[in-house]
């Protein structure tokens, strides 16, 4: 080959392959992440796993895998990543022809929320070009980080007052359809509970033990307004860590628990409440909920108005109100004197720290505890 030519020749072949990479570098590219855990508690770990699969006769030498979450994640394990108002992160890869590499990132799961990865950019650099190439895909994997449960130190005073209230309001009926066992008679049992089978077996009479079943629920009602503009924000998780602490509590003692609060979901952006439940289906439900009220959101109704119309019909024969706020502005001090207007009585848990005011209510039916934050 004459000299001349391979000048010729060495440009063709670099245009070639700057065409070739240009457009078919992403054919057969894939790229997935996925949280690993579907839920942890604040201050747990939590792992991403990201899997990039490259089915194409073009290796990838410098691949640049970027997508962004919300603050409250931490990389702990040396990924290159920066916060500004959201967590950014970058991982470089290399892949050759028809490759896949997974990688598993760990993660400190620092503040309760639900995060959600939407969109992975990938960026591909060629090595005989300085051209960049661009491409996204589309991401659907969220994780729950779920409150973090207080002591139960924390929580036994106000749950045995509860309780008590509960069991002192419980209206309790026999189910005559649930059948429990067998105990001997006595002078006060009507005839229509006789076992004449059993009876007649044993020769002494025997009546039938019935299940009981109950109405009555406890309704949390939680505030998390900013009780000013100098606070600490702590304070409006504890809230929420204790409601969540509490109705679990409950619901392991089959006492129904239903949810009311002027916190706004993160996803729908409505205003949350839950009907009554004890199951533990219910409990992952309050989890839930509690874990996606968005603090940075504001309602546009105040949470008088709110207890006021959703309290309005509540059945107080069978309920029992427990209301959680750390601030005690006039629209709170609202809605707590009519929840215990509504009751007859109140108790409201108020998270504050140790050198703040321990003012309480001057309403006397309302039974106001502080909560200390650690």
């Amino acid at each position: 080959m004459p000299i001349i030519l391979i000048p010729i020749v060495i440009f063709a072949l670099y245009r070639f392959e700057k065409w070739l990479f240009g457009n078919f570098w992403d054919k057969g590219l894939m790229a997935r992440l996925v949280f690993v855990e579907e839920a942890v508690n604040e201050g747990d770990k939590a792992h991403l796993q990201e899997v990039i699969t490259n089915r194409n006769f073009l290796p990838l030498h410098i691949l640049q895998v970027s997508f962004q979450t919300d603050k409250g994640l931490e990389f702990s394990d040396g990924t290159n990543s920066s916060v500004s108002d959201r967590v950014n992160v970058t991982d470089v890869f290399s892949l050759g022809l028809y490759e896949k590499i997974t990688r598993r990132l760990e993660l400190d799961c620092r503040k309760r929320g639900y995060y959600s990865i939407l969109k992975t950019s990938l960026k591909a650099s060629d090595l005989f070009s300085p051209d960049i190439r661009y491409n996204t895909f589309e991401q659907h994997t969220n994780l729950y980080v779920y409150p973090a449960p207080l002591s139960v130190s924390k929580t036994e005073v106000p749950f045995r007052q509860l309780m008590g209230d509960v069991l002192s309001k419980r209206f309790l009926y026999e189910d005559n359809f649930t059948f429990r066992g067998i105990r001997d008679y006595s002078r006060t049992d009507p005839q229509n509970m006789v076992n004449w089978k059993a009876t007649a077996k044993t020769g002494d009479l025997k009546v039938n033990l019935h299940d009981h079943t109950s109405s009555q629920e406890v309704k949390f009602i939680l505030n998390v307004d900013e009780p000013g503009i100098l606070f600490e924000r702590e304070l409006l998780e504890d809230c929420i860590r204790l409601t969540m602490s509490l109705a679990g509590r409950f619901i392991s003692e089959n006492v129904p628990v239903s949810l009311l609060t002027n916190g706004r979901d993160k996803v729908t952006g409505e205003n949350i409440s839950l009907m009554a439940g004890a199951s533990a289906l219910h409990m992952v439900s309050v989890k839930r909920a509690l874990t996606r009220i968005d603090l940075e959101k504001t309602t546009p109704n105040s949470m008088a108005e709110i207890v006021e119309r959703e309290v309005a019909n509540v059945d107080i024969e069978n309920t029992t109100f427990c209301y959680i706020s750390t601030t005690r502005g006039d629209d709170s001090l609202k809605a707590a004197g009519l929840l215990a207007q509504k009751a007859g009585k109140l108790l409201w848990l108020c998270p504050l720290t140790k050198d703040m005011k321990k003012e309480c209510p001057a309403d006397s039916k309302i039974d106001f505890k502080v909560v200390i934050h650690e």
